[in-house]
């Protein structure tokens, strides 16, 4: 009997592993393995040319996916928090607030610099009047039919606040789950010693029908004023320098201005980063893994929303990670250059870049030995002034020259003043038997102007001269002379300049030119101190300079050529009576 049953106890056994077995061949859902893992084209309106490879869902927080899990009704319920949480992340260097509602920042301030440097509690705030429903770092899911959501859903996390140290890096990690089982796995890490917060994102299938659409992680709002409102962050140049969004395409930064900004725009190309800033800071975001394009979106009030997004379609027990790396700090070149050499090219020098950035790096060695950015624009001011002596000399040369010829120019012009072709012809035989170049005046002017103009530029939005004191009215080299002192100094000094150097040409052109003291002066009161002092000091030493010259450089007065044909006259006399 005992027999009997054991032989139907095994009997029971192997038909319930073969109807298991028949279950999971035949109707079960199919086992992704790592080595089956395909291609699938992602088929949206927007790119149905874009190929993705799908890994098997393995989750770094939990077990993979099994078959059972895969459809299970656990597994498709919601899951989310009962209530808002935040957590805060402090290090030497900043001060981040995340909070659970979204899985998004919060709150970023930079620690080391200041609003108002009068107000030492005033941290610079890197999330700046933020839009309905809108934070940074924020993930989205979009199919076919419209969004799915995730911004403002309560995620769940068992994260706590932490506080590191230079050297340290921790994670904090967010999930969300819709009813369907489409669940976001957001990771957020954190180091001590760098404003980067490298960011993944996981889109996981735990339904049981295919999902598509895009993904994108943003930077919403875009950093800079709203349209109409002072940009009280810059200061005195809130009117100048770039503020907005910007794209490194290949080699080239490219500007993505607001008022030529119309709803959303996607980026032919993935850009190596991406990036929204004001004059001093700047928020960028650069692809990792996972990435297949970026985008800019214009908002009602005028700032300019920067994101990166995925395309790709999930199968039942995928998923998909999106990894992107987001800088938040000063645009500050050694910073900068640190996290990423192309990273740089965020600070917008110009046309002369190639030359103002390495006297923007010769600015911070002589800061390093003085301790002060004031003395240190005086230093590197006198010595671009003493690479271009030659220069100078050489046009202060010539353009004396000119002025010696000016009475014979002044008599053409009385006699040839209803004929100007033959009147050109004339001055320009002067030039000849004088040999005086009419240009060489302006040739070693124009040598100097890349220089000073890329200067101009470093000087204008360098951060290092942002709260910068100098000496004893002027404490913040980034912002103007409260007193107008420098700026008066500056036309006073432009206008002696003027006054000493050779005048030549049309004696009105010599009097309009007498007015461009005033209207510098006018230009450079709202400008930074800083760059009013490079003027200045320029204008001093080129005055110096001038003074030396006029001293020591003889130009022989040349002879008349009603002289010259008198000479020759006599000579002629001369040899006919010997």
């Amino acid at each position: 009997m005992q027999e009997d049953q054991g032989k139907r106890l095994l009997l029971a056994i192997a038909i319930s592993f073969a109807f298991l077995f028949v279950y999971q061949t035949y109707f079960g859902p199919a086992i992704q393995r790592p080595e089956e893992s395909e291609q699938t084209t992602t088929e949206s309106a927007e790119d149905t040319s874009s190929v993705v490879e799908l890994e098997v869902l393995t989750p770094p927080v939990q077990p993979a996916l099994s078959n059972t899990q895969a459809t299970s009704p656990i597994d498709r319920v919601t899951l989310a928090a009962s209530e808002e949480k935040v957590i805060t992340v402090q290090t030497p260097l900043f001060k981040a607030v995340l909070t659970n509602r979204g899985g998004v920042l919060k709150s970023f301030r930079l620690l080391k610099f200041l609003e108002d440097r009068k107000d030492l509690e005033s941290k610079v705030e890197m999330v700046r009047d933020p839009v309905e429903n809108g934070l940074p770092l924020g993930a989205e899911f979009v199919d076919a039919g419209g969004p799915l959501g995730f911004r403002g859903f309560l995620f769940t996390t068992d994260g706590e606040s932490l506080r590191l140290e230079a050297g340290e890096s921790k994670s904090i990690t967010f999930r969300y789950r819709t009813p369907e089982g489409l669940e976001m796995i957001k990771s957020f890490t954190f180091s001590g010693d760098s404003y980067v917060i490298d960011t993944n994102v996981r889109l996981a299938n735990r339904g049981s029908e295919t999902v598509g659409g895009k993904m994108t992680i943003s930077w919403i709002p875009g950093l800079g004023p709203k349209v109409g409102e002072k940009d009280t962050r810059s200061l005195a140049t809130g009117r100048y320098g770039y503020k907005g969004a910007m794209v490194l395409e290949g080699n080239k930064t490219r500007k993505i201005k607001s008022k030529k900004l119309q709803g959303t725009t996607v980026l032919e190309v993935l850009p190596e980063w991406i990036a929204t800033m004001d004059l001093y800071f700047t928020a960028v975001l650069m692809p990792a893994n996972g990435i297949d394009g970026a985008l800019a979106r214009k908002h009602e009030d005028g700032r300019v929303e920067v994101a990166l997004f995925s395309k790709f379609r999930l199968k039942p027990g995928t998923a998909k990670d999106m990894e992107v790396s987001a800088y938040v700090g000063p645009k500050d070149m050694a910073t900068l250059k640190a996290v990423g050499p192309s990273l740089a090219k965020v600070i917008d020098l110009g046309m002369f870049g190639f030359i103002a950035k390495p006297l923007l790096d010769m600015l911070n060695f002589f800061y390093r030995y003085v301790g002060n950015y004031g003395v240190a624009i005086i230093i590197l001011t006198i010595l671009i002034k003493i690479v271009f002596i030659p220069f100078s000399t050489a046009s202060h040369r010539s353009m004396k020259k000119m002025a010696s010829l000016q009475p014979q120019i002044n008599a053409l012009r009385d006699r040839f003043k209803k004929d100007k072709e033959k009147l050109n012809k004339e001055i320009m035989a002067l030039y000849s038997v004088n040999k005086v170049n009419p240009a060489g005046g302006c040739i070693p002017i124009l040598v100097q102007i890349p220089v000073f103009f890329a200067l101009y530029r470093a000087l204008l939005g360098a951060i290092e001269l942002r709260h910068a004191p100098f000496v004893l009215w002027i404490i913040d080299l980034s912002a103007k002379d409260p007193l107008y002192i420098t700026p008066i100094v500056m036309g006073g000094t432009m206008f002696l300049q003027q006054k000493m150097t050779p005048m030549s040409g049309d004696p009105k052109q010599a009097q309009i030119m007498l007015f461009m003291p005033i209207v510098f002066t006018a230009m450079f009161l709202n400008l930074p101190s800083g760059l009013v002092l490079y003027w200045t000091v320029n204008n001093i030493l080129t005055i110096g300079h001038q003074y030396y010259l006029n001293k020591t450089t003889r130009i022989a007065t040349p002879e008349p050529e009603s002289e010259k044909k008198k000479g020759k006259g006599k000579g002629k006399k001369r040899a006919n009576k010997e």
